[in-house]
């Protein structure tokens, strides 16, 4: 059996010709399960919201017209949920799912999401003190009246505790005063040039009480006012454009001028329960300076873990695309979807899609019930976000590649999964620094466990922890050489950093698996889970061989094995994909029952056109 065994259908009907069987729709849900847990109906629900908004791509709008797109349609989506923003930002799932379909539905809403609930409506609810200031930058917020974001990264870098934007107290007002004391300190890249939305941002700064450094903390500032314009003190200049993912980015600085300053009241001070100002003018802080930065940015942990899972989902969509269209495209005697070279690229990104969805769900949950203290939680989205943003990279590519000429344009959406995922890559700390610093935590990276995790583990899950294992005790020897091809600590500690998602993402898939019910899918998933582990074997064949742990039989065993997994998923694939529950993406050819039509339609034509 084969996918091209199956009739050409919609994307979210890829299924079985007895689509209508139970056991079929048994299978589906089980996989459903493994994808959105149990959650399926949220995502379903939030899936039509996005899907309603209409945002389809368009060749007739400039750079600037797409980045004015996205206040709207927040607040679009804002409405149609029936949440208030602060409720949306403190639901995990709620706002995992919207960042999920508003990546495949609505990539431009995308690009302002984590901004606006995670960075800014975050901060305020883990970092505020409830005060009249804040409840009513956080009003605004709620309805989308005001677009929220994080201005943390200075023109010469993040720089962590160094940030150079400077918060001075003034005793003579009670308040304090925004600088910016050198080109390096300018605030780079937020999304703040666009003057028809108000702003209100979370800056980081250095704070300076009396002469002394007390490090650096989030205020809480309205950078433009009701009406758009700029607040006093404020210089913002748009950035260039990008190639794609359209936002207003910026550079700000703030003046340092007597009738020309930004004055913040004292309750812009975002400390939480560890950092406050008093009347008096002293500092109250339980933490010391440096590590004062660290406990501001916490909130960028839910952004980072929102960002993965979003990018993987587009993943999926992409998968689910291609598969529609290679059904339905036929040059020569072959359809598309019967060339075993299409077929294996197919099978190839299932288990990597499907690994990388389940590890980041299974985040989700943990982090929904808070069974891990923050700097553990921490570690976790710096895992996740590089390895989920990266197989989405691949897949898209793949996808993208295979299907030629109609990938080539946005109305297909996949240049614009992959724009936004270039975005994604880069925002709430670029991947390769996550994984440095996740490789060098002071915490043990092989101690992480998923709940759940399998106690007899298969031989291939075993390879992947002897790796894992080495590497690490590699790192806490400074001998590096065993960790691979690298050059020192930082280059080792990537390589660690990978080998525990690794790891982490092929025992998710075996713990699924023993937690399914119906027999297909469990089948299925045990395949995938073998399938990712092994493909990451072979991808890692020399190091394997450096080291010693791969014999040429073993490593025949590797392939032999590896091929019969993918012959299992080419037969289990339109059940697979049929799971990922991708929407009608309305306009678009490749997600068509007929992808002709589809661009007849587009061009005005019908069937007399051509008689």
């Amino acid at each position: 059996m084969t996918i091209a065994d199956f009739p050409a259908q919609s994307a979210t009907e890829l299924s079985l010709a007895a689509t209508e069987s139970t056991s079929t729709r048994v299978t589906v849900e089980g996989l459903q399960t493994v994808i959105f847990g149990p959650h399926s109906a949220l995502y379903a629900r939030v899936r039509d919201v996005v899907v309603a908004l209409a945002d389809l791509p368009g060749s007739e709008r400039t750079y600037r017209e797409e980045t004015e797109l996205a206040p709207d349609l927040l607040r679009a989506a804002i409405a149609g949920l029936g949440r208030p923003g602060h409720e949306i930002a403190a639901d995990t799932w709620l706002r995992g799912a919207l960042c999920d379909w508003a990546q495949v539905a609505s990539p431009r809403l995308l690009l302002v999401l984590t901004g606006h609930f995670d960075l800014a409506i975050g901060a305020i609810l883990a970092l505020g003190n409830g005060s009249e200031y804040q409840q009513r930058c956080l009003a605004e917020l709620d309805t989308g009246a005001a677009l929220g974001v994080l201005a943390l990264t200075e023109l010469g870098g993040t720089n962590g505790a160094d940030q150079q934007t400077r918060a001075t107290w003034d005793s003579a007002t009670g308040g304090f005063v925004l600088t910016t004391p050198s080109a390096q300190s300018a605030k780079f890249m937020p999304n703040v040039a666009d003057s028809r939305t108000p702003k209100i941002a979370v800056v980081t700064a250095r704070l300076i009480v009396d002469g002394r450094d007390e490090g650096v903390l989030p205020f809480l500032v309205w950078l433009r006012t009701a009406d758009g314009a700029v607040a006093d003190g404020v210089e913002i200049v748009r950035l260039p454009d990008k190639p794609g993912a359209p936002m207003d980015h910026a550079m700000i600085r703030f003046r340092d001028k007597d009738n020309d300053r930004v004055w913040l009241p004292r309750e812009a001070l975002l400390g939480g329960t560890w950092a406050r100002m008093s009347e008096d003018g002293r500092l109250h802080c339980e933490l010391e300076p440096r590590q004062r930065f660290h406990a501001a940015i916490s909130v960028l942990g839910n952004g980072r873990l929102d960002l993965a899972t979003a990018a993987i989902a587009s993943a999926r969509a992409a998968i689910a695309g291609l598969a529609n269209y290679s059904r339905q495209r036929q040059p020569g005697d072959k359809r598309m979807s019967e060339r075993d070279a299409v077929q294996l690229d197919l099978v190839r990104t299932l288990p990597a899609t499907y690994a990388a969805t389940v590890l980041g769900r299974r985040v989700r949950q943990m982090r929904a019930e808070s069974v891990e203290p923050d700097a553990v939680q921490s570690l976790w989205s710096m895992l996740v976000k590089p390895l989920l943003s990266n197989a989405a990279k691949q897949v898209l590519s793949v996808m993208r590649e295979r299907a030629a000429a109609q990938g080539a344009f946005r109305a297909n959406y996949l240049v614009d999964w992959i724009e936004n995922l270039e975005a994604i890559i880069t925002a709430e700390g670029e991947n390769q620094i996550m994984q440095v610093t996740a490789g060098k935590s002071k915490l043990d990276l092989t101690a992480l466990q998923l709940p759940d995790t399998p106690a007899l583990l298969p031989w291939y899950l075993k390879l992947l922890i002897k790796r894992e294992d080495v590497i690490a005790v590699a790192l806490r020897s400074r001998c590096y050489e065993p960790a691979g091809v690298v050059l020192g600590r930082d280059s080792a500690a990537i390589e660690l950093a990978s080998a525990t998602a690794e790891r982490l993402a092929a025992t998710a898939l075996l713990a699924e698996a023993a937690a399914a019910t119906d027999p297909v899918a469990k089948g299925l998933i045990e395949s995938m889970a073998a399938a990712y582990a092994l493909g990451c074997i072979e991808a890692r064949g020399n190091w394997y061989n450096a080291q010693q742990l791969l014999s040429p039989r073993m490593a025949g065993t590797v392939m032999h094995e590896l091929v019969g997994q993918y012959r299992i998923l080419v037969g289990g694939a339109p059940l697979l994909i049929e799971a990922f529950n991708t929407p009608h993406l309305s306009g678009a050819p490749m997600f068509a029952a007929d992808y002709i039509e589809a661009w007849k339609a587009y061009a005005g034509w019908d069937d007399t056109t051509f008689r």
